[in-house]
């Protein structure tokens, strides 16, 4: 291995041992859920959004059979949204059990692949919330064990899922805005919780947190509650801006413009608002090449310019702007205005050129203001998504056919990402390796 290339061992990290030694052995076979039946999944990580997910499993007809979490304060909150749910802390205790179809992680970042990799061999479907693992190797891993144990995968990025991203798709492949070359793509987020700066519950102790149990193989340290409540501020646990917030606007382009990886990315950014006991920054900027296009990323905790995520299609012919609640289409109608560059030229040869445009479909000196203009276009986003991305997984578990957010497709969001925070954390040009299927620093 070159001095250049990122070394498994660097990026695995420590919570790699911790994948290992969840194991099971042989890959176990599954209960297939009947199509008339309701799927019975497990919540792991039932925090902010592990909550939010069980309220949309339970919305949708799914039976959540048990809670797992590491905070006493979120099972009662569990158990206030389903009475009588089942808790533990232990969430190997629910892959043992025959009932469960699946399981809903939304654990902090660190935990996702090792939680993963024990649910598949032991027989589970994952629903994964993003970024789908905390490094490139843990992703790699997680393709080989969902193909091996053939269960299936949806990362909760359920951009996917919404009717604008469908519409932003059939703009796209039916040529309305010509051939994409850029894109541009933002999320701005100017207060203390846009930046994971979390409340942080005054019951929270090492009574009622089981903190050695969350940090797993991250580095020891003594108690400290906000590290628990806002894991995404710190490396050992989360994955930043690039892990929370990238995925949802990559998600987007993958999907849209169907590619897997980014064929480099160089980021800058740096903590700028936000000092003090973190060590991801708050701003975060990636620009990213991708052979036929480019696409600029820009993360910002510290201002506010617009908080909705915003993604832009930039055509030849036109553009697609795709928001939190809306896919837009903006076509072009292009006029070449002749007059600037033909001050310069004598007269006859002027008119003489003039004259040869004269039927020019896009010329001002020709037809062009007699062609008809394409309107502008807003079409609005039926609904948030994350409802219709369950819905997905579950018809997928049912009829074991991949659902729309499966492993590869999280392989190459979590791959990009990943590559924007090594170029963060290494301040170099980060090249994907397809041939390895490994980030490499430029060089």
């Amino acid at each position: 291995m070159s001095k250049h290339e990122i070394s498994r061992r660097e990026f695995m990290g420590r919570t790699a041992a911790g994948a290992a030694s969840l194991a099971f052995g042989a890959p176990a076979l599954g209960r297939v859920a009947s199509p008339n039946e309701k799927v019975t999944v497990a919540v792991i990580g039932a925090g902010i959004r592990g909550l939010e997910l069980m309220q949309s499993i339970l919305t949708v007809g799914g039976n959540v059979a048990a809670v797992c979490d590491l905070y006493d304060g979120h099972f009662r909150r569990a158990q206030e949204i389903q009475a009588n749910t089942p808790t533990t802390r232990e969430y190997r205790d629910l892959l043992e059990r025959k009932d469960i179809d699946a399981v809903f992680i939304a654990t902090s970042d660190h935990w996702h692949a090792p939680i993963a990799i024990a649910a598949m061999r032991a027989g589970k479907d994952v629903y994964c919330e993003k970024p789908m693992t905390h490094t490139i190797p843990q992703a790699l891993q997680m393709e080989d064990v969902s193909k091996q144990t053939k269960r299936l995968v949806q990362v909760g990025s359920q951009s996917l899922s919404m009717t604008s991203t469908r519409k932003a798709k059939e703009l796209v492949e039916s040529g309305q805005i010509g051939n994409v070359y850029m894109i541009q793509a933002s999320i701005f987020r100017p207060n203390a919780i846009g930046a994971w700066r979390y409340p942080v519950p005054p019951d929270a102790s090492p009574q009622t947190v089981d903190w050695e149990r969350f940090l797993g193989n991250a580095t020891p340290r003594p108690f400290d509650a906000p590290r628990f409540f806002q894991f995404r501020n710190w490396w050992d646990y989360g994955t930043g801006i690039a892990g929370d917030e990238y995925v949802h606007l990559l998600s987007r382009v993958h999907y849209v413009l169907g590619v897997q990886f980014p064929m480099s990315a160089v980021a800058t950014g740096g903590i700028y608002k936000w000092t003090g006991d973190r060590d991801v920054p708050d701003i975060h900027n990636t620009l990213y090449d991708y052979g036929k296009f480019q696409a600029v990323v820009l993360a910002n905790l510290a201002c506010n310019w617009d908080t909705q995520e915003i993604v832009r299609f930039f055509g030849d012919k036109g553009t697609v702007e795709l928001t939190e609640s809306s896919a837009n289409f903006v076509p072009y109608n292009p006029l070449e205005d002749y007059s600037y560059p033909l001050e310069s030229w004598p007269k006859d040869t002027k008119e003489k050129f003039l004259a040869e445009h004269k039927d020019d479909p896009l010329a001002d000196v020709g037809t062009a203001r007699q062609q008809p203009e394409r309107p502008k276009e807003s079409f609005p986003q039926r609904a948030e998504g994350t409802e219709d991305h369950i819905r997905n997984f579950f018809e997928s578990v049912k009829s074991r056919q991949q659902p729309i957010e499966n492993v590869e497709f999280g392989l190459g969001t979590a791959v990009a990402c990943h590559m924007a925070n090594i170029s963060y954390i290494k301040k170099q040009r980060v090249i994907w390796d397809a041939e390895k299927r490994v980030a490499k620093l430029e060089g």
